[in-house]
């Protein structure tokens, strides 16, 4: 019984020890540590399917097909298909019968005319992409902006700075590059986008008023029209540091349009309540690609993004060494405790026996 407890006794010193030796190590001030992409990708397809029952996706197809929402009514058709989740055949009609009602809004020519020359006419996310983004992606979109802002200013009215801000962002993105450390093609991507959502009022509030507060910028309109027709430098207009970080943003965004689409991009935005959240959510679509809107529907941003990290060795091995020694300690404490109750059972038993 003694060699048993010494035992107990050496367990409980060796976890005491690597628990100490952990702690010095200081775990738990950073105790989460970024996954790699690959990791993330197996973790973000471990929790869909774990999410995607029928209990799960029926009613909600059931809910878009009410609503009329195509868009999202085939994607969760998609996700019935991925994970072998079987539709009623009602719904799957529906959904054709949808489809068939819907499908002249993107023949429209004259529709699609309408939301080229501005993205406020147009009717839908899928018009949006293949009518409105092609003309605002190029140089056209920004000027166009630009000249809004300065009429805006010349009348004395309201400048949308932001807009403005991100106009110069598209325009200056190959100067931005050598300070963001991006390409200018995702950064001119991702400004794009952001003027367009701060148009389409589709930004969160929270990461509307951050992105306010970073296009604060200082503007020297007497060489905004100079630099439009390329006889003025982007320094000449603007600060361009402070300008950087509005452009690092736009690059973040830029990665979620490149790794997904312009337009998935747009509605993911949702998702964003601040710079972080964009750095995330390019993360996230570096690992799912052009499932990241599906992701971020199905298991939504709390879920997604703690994907993200992991626990470091040195917690998981602190922790485990913290949980042993409870453990031994408790075990310890029990033997003790009966052991004396042993011993005290013995001494009655023989008192009994022997008289007292």
């Amino acid at each position: 019984m003694r060699a048993a407890m010494r035992v107990q006794v050496g367990f409980l010193v060796l976890s005491l020890s690597i628990a100490t030796w952990g702690l010095v190590k200081s775990p738990f001030t950073a105790p989460l540590i970024d996954r790699s992409a690959a990791a993330v990708a197996i973790v973000l397809e471990r929790e869909m399917a774990r999410t995607v029952t029928a209990d799960w996706l029926i009613p909600r197809l059931a809910t878009a097909l009410a609503d009329q929402d195509l868009a999202r009514a085939d994607m969760l058709a998609g996700l019935a298909t991925e994970h072998a989740v079987v539709v009623p055949d009602a719904m799957t009609i529906a959904r054709d019968d949808l489809r068939a009602a819907k499908s002249g809004w993107l023949v429209s020519a004259a529709a699609c005319g309408r939301c080229a020359l501005d993205v406020m006419q147009c009717d839908s996310t899928p018009q949006l992409a293949s009518c409105g983004l092609p003309l605002e992606i190029t140089p056209v979109g920004d000027l166009n902006a630009l000249r809004r802002a300065g009429m805006a200013a010349l009348s004395g009215n309201e400048v949308d700075n932001l807009e403005v801000g991100l106009a110069l962002v598209g325009l200056g993105a190959t100067a931005l590059v050598l300070v963001t450390g991006g390409s200018s093609a995702t950064i001119k991507a991702g400004a794009t986008g952001l003027r367009l959502a701060r148009r389409l009022d589709v930004l969160t509030p929270s990461f509307g008023r951050v992105l306010g507060q970073m296009a604060d910028l200082p503007i020297n309109w007497g060489r905004v029209a100079p630099y439009m027709v390329g006889t003025a430098r982007l320094d000449e207009v603007t600060d361009t540091a402070r300008l950087a970080r509005l452009g690092a943003v736009a690059g973040d965004l830029g990665t979620v349009a490149r790794n997904t689409s312009a337009a998935d991009a747009l509605v993911l935005l949702r998702h964003v309540d601040g710079p972080e959240d964009a750095a995330r959510l390019a993360r996230i679509s570096t690992s799912a690609g052009p499932d990241t809107g599906r992701v971020m529907d199905v298991l939504g941003k709390g879920r997604a993004f703690r994907a993200l990290v992991r626990l470091s060795d040195l917690a998981l091995s602190t922790l485990a060494a913290l949980y042993a020694m409870v453990v031994q300690a408790f075990t310890l404490l029990a033997s003790l405790a009966g052991n004396r109750l042993a011993r005290g059972l013995v001494a009655v038993a023989n008192r009994g026996r022997f008289g007292p």
